[in-house]
């Protein structure tokens, strides 16, 4: 489940794009941002926030590298 901080943020930046699912790169951002990784979970809220299904979502996350699909370690 997003937080609502989590949710405002992905808001946000929905509101700078045509169609939502163009903001579906930030949106991953934002989660990143504030858990460190993008779970299954997440990809689902965010997919449903963006109009997307979650595999739509979850291939633009394993195309880029920069988008952590599991938790990375600190070391």
């Amino acid at each position: 489940m997003l937080t609502d901080e989590e949710r405002k943020e992905i808001e946000e930046e929905i509101k700078h794009y045509p169609q939502k699912r163009g903001a579906c790169i930030e949106a991953l951002k934002v989660i990143q941002r504030h858990r460190n990784w993008v779970s299954d979970e997440s990809i689902k809220d965010v997919a449903e926030m963006l109009e997307m299904t979650p595999d739509e979502l979850d291939g633009v996350a394993t195309f880029y590298n920069l988008v952590f699909r599991h938790p990375v370690g600190r070391h």
